[in-house]
C-alpha cells in the first residue's frame, strides 16, 4: 500500500457511520482521550467525520447534540472539524422537504423510523398513507432544533488533507476529483469499491460495511457495521502512520 502522508503537525482523525449510536462514540471519544497524539510530534488532531451519524441506532438527536458540541468546541481551533453528508442525512432533508413517499418510505425502513423517534416522532404506520406520513413530516419539522436542521444542511461532501481524500460513499473511477457527482460521493459502491483507479490520494470512506477496517492501495474503509450489529471505527493517521480505534460490545479490543 502507498505511504499516504497527512499533513504535517496533524493527525487526521476518521470516524465512520455512527448510525445513532450515541454510547458508541462517546465511548470512543474517550478512548482518543486515552490515546493522545504524540507530544513528542506536536501533533495536533483533525476529525473528520464521514457521515451517516443517523439512523437505526436508538439515539440520533443525542448524537446530532454530540457533534455540534464538538463543531462548537473545535471552532476556535486552526484545525476545526469535519462533518461530511452521507446518504442517510441526505434522505432525511429530502424527507422534509420534498415531501417524496417513495423516497421518505425508504428512509423510513432503513432506520429512519429510529431517528423520528429520538426526536419524540411517531413513524407513519403505513408509509403510504398519505395523511400518516405527511403527519410524521410536519411532526419531524416542529421537533427538529434549528441548530440540528442547519448542522444536517451545512454538512461538506468531499474534505481533502495531505494525501488523503475523505468521502463518505467513494468517488467514480476515471472522473477527476473535482468534477465528482454529489450523489456519487455520497451512494456509490461497487463501481467504486471493485476499482483499482488511483484517484490522486488514499480514499477514507464509509458507507459500504465491513466486519472489520479494509485497507486497500486507493482507498481504506472505516464503516465497520455499527448500524448493522457491528462497532464504530475511528481512523488514526499521521505522518506515514496509521491505527485504528474502535467502540462497541463487538468491537476488537
Amino acid at each position: 500500500m502507498k505511504r499516504s502522508r497527512a499533513p504535517d503537525g496533524v493527525r487526521l482523525i476518521a470516524v465512520g457511520d455512527v448510525h445513532g449510536h450515541l454510547n458508541y462514540l462517546d465511548d470512543l471519544l474517550a478512548a482518543l482521550v486515552r490515546t493522545p497524539a504524540p507530544a513528542a510530534k506536536n501533533l495536533r488532531d483533525r476529525f473528520v467525520f464521514l457521515g451517516d451519524y443517523i439512523d437505526r441506532g436508538p439515539d440520533s438527536a443525542g448524537v446530532i447534540d454530540r457533534l455540534i458540541e464538538l463543531r462548537e468546541a473545535e471552532a476556535g481551533s486552526a484545525d476545526g472539524a469535519v462533518f461530511l453528508r452521507g446518504n442517510h442525512e441526505e434522505m432525511m432533508l429530502r424527507f422534509l422537504k420534498d415531501g417524496d413517499m417513495r423516497l421518505g418510505g425508504a428512509w423510513i425502513a432503513n432506520g429512519g423510523d429510529e431517528t423520528l423517534r429520538s426526536y419524540g416522532v411517531t413513524p407513519p404506520a403505513d408509509a403510504l398513507d398519505t395523511a400518516d406520513f405527511n403527519r410524521s413530516r410536519r411532526d419531524l419539522d416542529a421537533a427538529l432544533p434549528p441548530a440540528h436542521l442547519h448542522f444536517l444542511e451545512t454538512l461538506s461532501l468531499i474534505h481533502r488533507d495531505g494525501d488523503f481524500i475523505f468521502v463518505h460513499a467513494g468517488l467514480r473511477p476515471d472522473v477527476a476529483v473535482a468534477d465528482q457527482d454529489a450523489k456519487d460521493m455520497m451512494w456509490i459502491r461497487d463501481t467504486f469499491l471493485d476499482s483499482q483507479y488511483d484517484f490522486g490520494g488514499l480514499v477514507v470512506h464509509g458507507h459500504s460495511p465491513t466486519p472489520d477496517p479494509e485497507l486497500h492501495p486507493n482507498r481504506i474503509c472505516v464503516d465497520t457495521g455499527a448500524g448493522k450489529g457491528g462497532y464504530l471505527t475511528a481512523g488514526l493517521f499521521w505522518g506515514t502512520e496509521k491505527a485504528f480505534l474502535h467502540a462497541g460490545p463487538r468491537a476488537p479490543y
